[in-house]
């Protein structure tokens, strides 16, 4: 963001800007028509930032001044009834430093970011869905630097309002284009994520039996999902899951693009197949149709949830003119992202963990386990399947079907499930399985310390991010 006089006042026209405690002067400011970044977290504070502090439930951002202050921030955004208090207190620190004082420093920041988001023609991608938002959105990273697009992609998962407004106002004013996640947190967010980015283009991944227990049905969710497009005018995209009714069975205002397995999508994926690399890997193989054109694809994993996404990103390059050549070779150089089916060797050369545990729901706890039934092991297979959360009045349905599910694999051998919703996994899993009930990760780490003594075991980790079965993970990452 630049922070500028004339930008921050037609920003935050209420706003009251300080220097050396003299109102009014702000175009002392030494950093003036140049690039900083801003932040909200003292702990991420770096030299000339603009830090917010921002008032939680259980911080306060403003009893935090002294410390952005030892690390060199170069303005301040402060409420006003704090303003008095931190002059006093900091008055020789807050030499040469532009305070910004306003009623309310989180809708300041909302306000600083829409005023820097209309600084932007460039194309600017908004992803949501239930499943697949970061991993799309990190493919598209790796498409745009493949093409050499000078491209700003958002940092992991912030797709919170919060997370948002941070992003766009580390958006560099010299980039081609803009990637950001959106989700929804809670009924009609999307509408207002939408209002601060005002996409250009949009994806819907696809909707799944996340977030019911807040939103409702499946339909109701999709709804709230397409609130993503609620600006879009004719000259704006929408990307959507084609092989699902809630989105292709309703009316757009603008132009609709379909990816998906079906025939009538314009970006598909046609000869699925599991192939192994040259080091023995499982990947996917596929026909690329793109808009007309055909192309042979190979993708590092066997997760059909990966193939999606794919294709989300691959409908996104035709329409920002990337060469279909360019969009292959990047498809086939993206590896898993954080915690999303990714491959991790367990200590002591004991074997693979797949750590999927970022989040869960019906579809995906099925997606994960038909790709790690796929996958060979010299030694035992296991699976940790913690709770689903979200899942409203039909949880014990959905546990119970996970539990069905499971008769389709082959190759399993011990399932180890944690929480007392992923008990009821059992009640309908193959009797045949050796099957132990935790109810917390901790448990889970002597159980399959037990499962460990013979060696090159292969583990799959899936569960709600609440289970926090990250940590169990992490225990066991070499």
């Amino acid at each position: 963001m630049v922070l500028s006089k004339t930008f921050l006042q037609a920003a935050l026209p209420y706003a009251t800007l300080w220097v050396d405690g003299v109102h009014g002067h702000a175009s002392l400011f030494q950093l003036s028509d140049q690039e900083i970044r801003v932040s909200f977290d003292s702990r991420d504070v770096e030299k000339n930032d603009l830090f917010v502090a921002l008032q939680g439930n259980k911080v306060d951002g403003h009893d935090f001044i002294a410390q952005v202050l030892e690390k060199e921030a170069g303005a301040l955004l402060v409420s006003v009834d704090s303003y008095d208090q931190i002059k006093t207190q900091h008055a020789g620190a807050l030499r040469n430093k532009l305070v910004i004082a306003v009623p309310d420093t989180f809708q300041a920041l909302i306000d600083l970011a829409k005023a820097w988001r209309q600084q932007f023609t460039c194309p600017i991608i908004g992803v949501t869905g239930s499943i697949g938002k970061t991993t799309t959105k990190e493919i598209l990273r790796i498409i745009f630097a493949t093409a050499q697009r000078s491209a700003y992609v958002s940092y992991k998962n912030q797709n919170t309002v919060l997370g948002l407004c941070a992003n766009i106002l580390r958006m560099p004013a010299d980039v081609q284009v803009g990637v950001f996640e959106v989700s929804l947190h809670h009924k009609d967010v999307l509408a207002e994520l939408a209002d601060i980015l005002r996409p250009t283009i949009g994806i819907i991944t696809c909707i799944a039996h996340s977030h019911v227990e807040h939103i409702g049905s499946l339909a109701e969710v999709c709804a709230q999902k397409r609130q993503l497009f609620n600006y879009f005018t004719p000259q704006n995209i929408g990307i959507v899951f084609g092989d699902q009714e809630f989105l292709t069975s309703v009316t757009y205002r603008h132009p609709i693009t379909k990816f998906g397995f079906k025939m009538r999508n314009q970006v598909q994926a046609r000869r699925v197949s599991v192939v192994q690399d040259a080091d023995g890997n499982l990947c996917s193989k596929f026909t690329l149709k793109w808009f007309g054109k055909k192309a042979e694809v190979v993708l590092q994993g066997n997760h059909q949830g990966l193939i999606n996404n794919a294709l989300a990103a691959s409908a996104v390059a035709y329409f920002l003119d990337i060469p279909l050549d360019t969009l292959v070779h990047a498809l086939g150089e993206y590896k898993s992202f954080e915690n999303r089916f990714q491959t991790k060797k367990i200590k002591n050369d004991r074997g693979l963990i797949i750590s999927d545990c970022y989040n869960a729901n019906p579809e995906s706890m099925k997606a994960a386990l038909t790709a790690f039934d796929q996958m060979k092991s010299p030694g035992s297979k296991v699976a940790i399947l913690g709770d689903m959360l979200e899942l409203g009045d039909k949880e014990a349905y959905w546990h119970r079907q996970i539990g069905r599910f499971l008769n389709k694999s082959s190759t399993l051998d011990t399932l180890i499930l944690v929480g007392e919703r992923a008990k009821l996994i059992a009640k309908t899993a193959p009797v045949y399985l050796s099957i132990n009930f935790v109810p917390s990760w901790e448990g889970a780490v002597q159980l399959l310390q037990a499962a460990l003594e013979q060696r090159k075991a292969l583990v799959l980790v899936k569960g709600s991010r609440g289970m926090t079965l990250e940590r169990m993970v992490a225990f066991f990452e070499e």
